[in-house]
């Protein structure tokens, strides 16, 4: 099976959004977080409203502003556009074959051939498959790049090939 397309800047961002929440629980820790960091300046705000003592609270919500967009995965999207913009590799034509051996890979530059065992896990992404080498190391393959027909062969060819993630 074979699989064209090019990587965009968006493909980079939705990928390092589904790697950062490939494990359901930190999505749900991250989501907990960012509402209880809501509440609780809504309870600050509203009682420092009360008691007429705003001003104090000012370099408050600064920090918590900051650590908004923090957990909103600000820094995350800054990151995966830096990549995609210093990476040469990253723009143009890409390819990906699989078969009985592993994933053969070419794009604008270079190839590479890795055998199935040197695949540690693979994480389903809702805009993308990403394959991994090593815990953090991945390649990515865009869904709108595979047939609609053709999505549930290559879920079946990862999860036969691929140990999945624990």
């Amino acid at each position: 099976m074979e699989i064209t397309y090019e990587l965009t800047q968006k493909d980079f961002a939705e990928a390092f959004s589904a790697h950062r929440n490939r494990r359901a629980v930190m999505k749900w820790i991250r989501t907990i977080i960012f509402w209880l960091t809501i509440l609780g300046s809504a309870f600050l705000l509203f009682g420092a409203i009360r008691s007429g003592n705003t001003r104090t609270l000012l370099p408050f919500f600064a920090v918590v502003a900051l650590w908004l967009l923090f957990l909103a995965g600000l820094p995350l999207r800054l990151s995966a556009r830096k990549q995609f913009l210093k990476q040469p590799g990253a723009r143009g034509p890409r390819a990906v074959v699989f078969d009985g051996t592993g994933a053969h890979w070419r794009w604008n530059g270079g190839s590479s051939d890795i055998e199935w065992k040197n695949y540690v896990r693979s994480v389903e992404g809702p805009n993308q498959f990403l394959l991994y080498t090593s815990p953090a190391c991945f390649n990515i393959i865009p869904k709108r790049a595979i047939e609609e027909a053709k999505l549930s062969a290559v879920r079946g060819l990862l999860k036969q090939n691929i140990p999945p993630e624990t």
